[in-house]
């Protein structure tokens, strides 16, 4: 039995914000230790952020692609068996079934591909015909209350705001999910997490518009979780594990889609290369979109399909090294 996307959609923004926007952060840049203002430096040439209704900027944004999933695939809220990654206020307003089952997973940027997994299984196995998978990410301008970007530190331009859904199936499908691959290494990254703590550089607390003076702030202080996700071999074993189960070489892979994560482009397109890979197959939208967590893999999806660049045949790797060490990769071929 084949089972993929039976629809896919995604959210951008239309409010964009460019690195002149976050030209007052140049004086706290020049403070750090080389490393780390090398790393902060790259940082996108816009992100986007949400401006609509009031209210949480994330709710609304899933709300808003659920609703647009439904409906592109002609679905209401009862057709729906289970959901994945979504708040539970989502319910009512999507019009689902009072019993239908809801989960949510935080796997940070892992989050979605592992969620797509765990619809995967509840398909395959018979638990549900139907499951919708939703992700949102509200980062940009620092985000919402519970979660906070801090916007007198440096790392705060490279987050953005974005959405998208699915509705995993055996009906109807635009793709064919392949193989999927995961791990665990132990080697957690401690800084991807919130803090209570006092605005990073408070003398920039005026012209960078922070609200307060304390908050729960995402804190990025360890950066060697890029050291992680670039190490030889480890973007390539993941790609290797996949291409067995499928039945596949890398050099048949079209496209290879990574995470928005920091300067790994050139390390990972490296890996692609030794295991058999072409390097004209990696492609990453990070400096469109910055990193919008678990949705810029999604996000870049649809843009290379509605692009023409992801058509009927192609093999498409989708592949993210989440915070925790988590890996998640998804083979797949659009039909």
């Amino acid at each position: 039995m084949k089972i993929g996307f039976e629809t896919l959609v995604r959210h951008t923004p239309k409010k964009v914000l460019t690195k002149k926007h976050f030209a007052y952060l140049q004086p706290a840049l020049e403070t750090l230790p080389p490393e780390k203002r090398a790393a902060f430096s790259i940082v996108p040439d816009e992100v986007r952020m949400y401006e609509g209704r009031p209210g949480g900027r994330a709710l609304n944004m899933a709300i808003d692609v659920a609703q647009d999933a439904l409906a592109q695939s002609g679905l209401s809220g009862f057709d729906i068996d289970f959901v994945l990654g979504a708040e539970v206020s989502i319910h009512k307003a999507l019009g689902l079934r009072l019993d239908t089952p809801m989960l949510n997973v935080s796997d940070c940027c892992a989050s979605f591909l592992d969620q797509l997994q765990i619809a995967w299984m509840l398909v395959e196995s018979g638990e549900a015909e139907r499951v919708l998978v939703v992700a949102s990410a509200a980062l940009a301008g620092g985000g919402e209350p519970w979660s906070t970007t801090d916007l007198t530190d440096p790392i705060s331009p490279i987050f953005g705001d974005g959405a998208a859904a699915a509705i995993v199936s055996g009906r109807n499908l635009k793709c064919e999910f392949l193989a999927y691959d995961t791990g665990i290494d132990g080697r957690c990254y401690h800084s991807a997490c919130g803090d209570v703590s006092p605005l990073r550089n408070p003398e920039l607390k005026d012209v960078s518009g922070a609200p307060g003076d304390y908050g729960p702030f995402f804190r990025m202080d360890d950066i060697s979780y890029i050291k992680v996700a670039t190490e030889p071999g480890y973007l390539a074993n993941s790609l290797v594990r996949m291409c067995d189960i499928a039945g596949l070489a890398p050099g048949d892979i079209d496209m290879l889609i990574c995470h928005h994560l920091g300067d790994c482009e050139e390390a990972w397109k490296n890996d692609l290369v030794s295991c058999g890979g072409a390097a004209s197959a990696f492609q990453n939208l990070r400096s469109k979109y910055g990193n919008t967590g678990h949705t810029d893999i999604p996000v870049d999806l649809l843009h290379y399909v509605e692009t023409g660049a992801v058509s009927s045949g192609s093999i498409v790797v989708l592949w993210v090294p989440g915070s925790g060490a988590s890996l998640a990769g998804l083979m797949l071929r659009w039909l």
